[in-house]
């Protein structure tokens, strides 16, 4: 497995599978290629890179995005789109398994509702490592 991610992130995607790692600020479909040449059997587009993630693919591979914009197919590589909706048994569902140590969770800040507000601006400014927090 290759992950793309921040130059400081690389011991936690190391930690969480990845074999192999490419910084963010590194083209992704040239580092890839150097790491694997004939193009990696397939990806998972998490972060809406769309095509940059699907040039890294192999002839006869897969591309799946998680955010609903997998380009249109070209190369014979096959394009899937996974649409993600919440719902309350999901919401439940996931918030066992973290319960359960089955999936990590990575928070960057918590705010108390009323100061959802202050969530937002924090969202916008980006640079965030992990997710907001609104507790009721």
């Amino acid at each position: 497995m290759i992950a793309q991610a921040d130059a400081g992130d690389e011991k936690l995607v190391r930690d969480a599978g990845a074999e192999l790692f490419v910084a963010r600020d590194e083209d992704l479909v040239p580092a890839v290629r150097r790491l694997i040449p004939g193009g990696v059997d397939g990806a998972v587009d998490a972060a809406n890179l769309a095509a940059g993630a699907a040039d890294a693919v192999r002839h006869g591979g897969a591309f799946v995005s998680l955010l609903h914009s997998a380009p249109q197919a070209r190369r014979q590589v096959r394009m899937a789109n996974l649409a993600w909706y919440t719902d309350a048994e999901r919401l439940a569902k996931l918030a066992a398994y973290a319960g359960a140590g089955l999936i990590s969770l990575r928070v960057a800040r918590t705010y108390p509702l009323e100061r959802v507000g202050d969530a937002h601006e924090a969202l916008a400014g980006g640079g965030l490592r992990g997710r907001i927090v609104l507790v009721p």
